[in-house]
């Protein structure tokens, strides 16, 4: 078993009113080289803050059933009694190489996400797919900057206050490694009774994208 403590830097004055220590512990079992599966274990005790200044606790677990390289190798992460700030987080986050000789590719699944406040009581639930394939840059393995990956999948959610939702995805996303925006693709949500669609673009790199929502469309800034 590693067993390491990563210590993150803040003012002393924010940690004298929180009281916490600012530390989180990382365990490793088993530690034998390419030995699997192997458990992976974020633990920040009774409360850790971090540098973007939330508050951690409570613990963050996952699974490899293999190297992630390797097509078929799996990551399952689940939490236990974790929290941010005022917020239980549960739920089961998972990734597969599913990639063959020829394409790279991964699935990325959640399974019964959900978020509670512990002041209200109020809570988010949700699950999704996400398949993602690398359709550009396949033969350059070393060179990433050609790299476009194609995304699809679909998600569904509810709330306490009884709105629920769904979305899928149209025209497939398409994602350049050069770029920090979805540059192409639809994704067609629908809330309650509302429907939208919500359109990319046609492949500029830029945080522009159009919403219509009940045959009503707006141009929208990405953020």
């Amino acid at each position: 078993m590693i067993l390491f403590t990563v210590v993150q830097p803040v003012p002393a004055e924010q940690i004298r009113q929180t009281r916490q220590l600012v530390a989180f512990t990382v365990s490793v079992v088993p530690n034998t080289p390419h030995v699997f599966p192997k458990t992976i274990t974020l633990d920040f005790g009774d409360g850790c803050i971090g540098r973007d200044g939330k508050l951690r606790r409570g613990k963050i677990i996952s699974v490899y059933t293999g190297p992630m390289s390797i097509p078929g190798s799996k990551i399952f992460t689940t939490f236990a009694d974790y929290f941010v700030d005022s917020f239980k987080v549960e739920g089961t986050h998972s990734v597969e190489n599913t990639s063959t000789s020829n394409k790279k590719e991964w699935i990325v699944k959640v399974a019964d996400g959900k978020i509670t406040s512990i002041n209200t009581g109020n809570w988010k639930m949700w699950s999704s797919i996400k398949i993602h394939t690398q359709i550009q840059g396949n033969g350059t393995p070393y060179f990433p900057l050609d790299d476009v990956f194609q995304i699809t999948g679909n998600a569904n959610g509810s709330a306490s206050g009884g709105n629920s939702w769904s979305a899928s995805i149209g025209d497939p996303l398409i994602k350049k490694f050069t770029c920090h925006w979805i540059v192409k693709g639809t994704v067609r949500i629908t809330r309650n009774d509302n429907k939208a669609i919500l359109d990319y673009g046609d492949g500029a790199c830029d945080n522009k994208a159009i919403i219509t929502i009940n045959g009503i469309s707006k141009n929208i800034t990405l953020r």
